[in-house]
């Protein structure tokens, strides 16, 4: 007589993953970690703080992040999707001008941007003893670096800039630039919305742009 044959193993249960909720979720334990982080420091904020602000628990914030390495990647990720849409800005406008004008206002007028850009300052200083966020912010950098240099290739297509101008060498100098400025916004600097302005004219004429 043969052996009974085995039941069927039982199917994985549980509930099943919702990607919107889920991204909801990741929102707000990233929005939480943020003002954590922006009113103690990375090093100084607990797990057990972090997950307080947020309003979830310990044990769902391990879910979704299980080290504050993890969320301060998730950071920088979070910041270079915030920093190519305003290239996507650049891209939309009839000129490199006008686009890199409308930019720069938006950057001023966001309410938020003081308070990330002191936050950048932590990623970076984070960025300088920890390999994975070293990486992280290169990577990052690449990107945007790679972004800005097809704007410029654009405009010099389009008669826009000197044909002698390095897309490249010229992007990491933008982006550069724009770092320091992002630095004195975080310290409310005095005067800083007039030389945000004044930073563009000063990329456009490097550019060999026309001004008027």
């Amino acid at each position: 007589m043969s052996a009974p044959a085995a039941p069927p193993s039982p199917s994985r249960r549980g509930r099943p993953v919702d990607p919107e909720a889920r991204a909801a979720r990741t929102r707000q334990i990233l929005d939480g970690a943020r003002r954590c982080f922006l009113r103690k420091g990375f090093h100084a904020s607990s797990t057990a703080e972090i997950s307080a602000e947020a309003g979830v628990s310990v044990a769902n914030l391990y879910q979704y992040f299980p080290t504050k390495d993890d969320l301060v990647l998730a950071l920088v990720e979070d910041d270079l999707r915030s920093d190519l849409e305003l290239i996507a800005l650049v891209a939309r406008a009839p000129t490199l001008r006008e686009g890199l004008q409308a930019a720069s206002h938006a950057m001023y007028a966001d309410a938020g941007f003081a308070d990330l850009s002191r936050l950048r300052l932590d990623v970076l200083t984070e960025a300088s003893r920890t390999p994975a966020v070293t990486a992280a912010v290169r990577a990052a950098e690449e990107k945007m670096v790679a972004a800005i240099a097809a704007l410029l290739e654009r405009a010099h297509a389009n008669g826009e800039i000197d044909s002698r101008i390095a897309p490249r060498a010229a992007a990491a100098l933008i982006l550069s630039l724009t770092d320091g400025l992002g630095c004195r916004f975080a310290f409310h600097a005095p005067g800083v919305e007039a030389l945000s302005d004044a930073s563009t004219l000063f990329i456009l004429r490097a550019l060999g742009a026309r001004i008027n």
